[in-house]
């Protein structure tokens, strides 16, 4: 039974740093059938749980954030430096991806949440710790 269990929630370590504010960054740090779940940290206190969904043959790769009755999702961009990763190109494999952007996080979070070091760390990059590979755990 555990290891059923095991293979639909599993952690991870996955951390993702704002580039405008590095004190903000997403921990994914739980591996679900269909996403990952993880929180935003501000300077280590939490600020809300993110979940990151990775793309399907119907849907883009999606985002959400929850923080008691706010619940806000959208679509995510994954790049390798400046270039953009999406399923139907084989110039850059998905364990390449080494950035992400969150269109529209921002702007959600400004009309519910006050902390504008966080509106300002949504509008921009997150780097991708190298301990994240796809969704995956990095194996050494």
């Amino acid at each position: 039974m555990y290891f059923f269990i095991s293979e639909f929630i599993q952690p991870i370590n996955c951390i993702l740093t704002s580039e405008e504010v590095p004190t903000i960054s997403i921990v994914l740090s739980e591996r679900r059938s269909n996403s990952l779940k993880g929180k935003i940290l501000f300077n280590g206190k939490f600020e809300g749980n993110f979940y990151t969904r990775k793309p399907t043959k119907d849907t883009p790769a999606k985002w959400s954030f929850e923080k008691g009755n706010i619940k806000i999702d959208g679509e995510l961009i994954l790049f390798k430096d400046i270039s953009i990763w999406h399923p139907y190109q084989n110039q850059i494999k998905s364990y390449e991806v080494n950035k992400v952007l969150f269109p529209n996080l921002a702007s959600k979070l400004s009309k519910s949440i006050n902390n504008r070091d966080l509106i300002k760390a949504a509008y921009g990059f997150f780097k991708i710790g190298n301990k994240c590979y796809g969704g995956r755990i990095n194996k050494a």
